[in-house]
């Protein structure tokens, strides 16, 4: 069966069915926010990669934006080469994340909610950010038209993590909203 048709019906949220571009999706409200879940083939000459993402449109009156993702060997060269990157204050979470933002201060207050800490150390894979590009990877989106967006290599199939996944998007949602910068 198809995973967002029942992750829709346990969210109370919404399934759309895909075309010849798009895949499937699901659609769940959250306040003032609509979170999506899909599954996206990014191509690259011969090369193809199925995601999944997770994805909250936003408007941002200032701008704020952010990146998180795991440290692996290549960002630990970065670093030894200056890679920006900003320690919020937690070793643990810091070791084991690269964290970019316009905006220490925001970041920082964002990424003190525990719950949040603890469910992206919980993931094996981490990337996580504000876009100003409509999926990630497609058209740039009109000013002051943001995304939340998280992908991963791979279908989730899990409902457990996807919902640990709404949970996350809820809190970061939140978060973000609680910095004064969502309009």
């Amino acid at each position: 069966m198809n995973i967002w048709k029942i992750f829709v019906k346990d969210t109370n949220g919404v399934f759309k069915k895909g075309d010849s571009w798009h895949s499937d999706s699901a659609h769940i409200k959250y306040k003032n926010w609509d979170i999506i879940f899909d599954n996206f083939t990014l191509w690259s000459g011969k090369y193809s990669a199925e995601m999944t993402r997770v994805i909250a449109p936003i408007s941002l009156s200032d701008g704020f934006r952010f990146e998180i993702y795991r440290e692996g060997f290549i960002q630990k060269i970065e670093k030894l080469f200056g890679i920006q990157d900003i320690e919020i204050g937690y070793p643990d979470f810091d070791k084991g994340f690269i964290i970019k933002s316009n905006n220490g201060f925001k970041i920082k207050k964002i990424l003190s909610n525990k719950e949040i800490r603890d469910f992206l150390q919980s993931l094996k894979d981490v990337n996580i950010k504000i876009s100003d590009q409509k999926g990630i990877w497609e058209q740039k989106l009109p000013e002051n038209n943001f995304e939340l967006s998280y992908y991963i290599d791979g279908q989730i199939q899990d409902l457990k993590t996807l919902n640990e996944l709404l949970n996350l998007f809820k809190l970061l949602l939140d978060g973000i909203q609680e910095t004064n910068s969502i309009t």
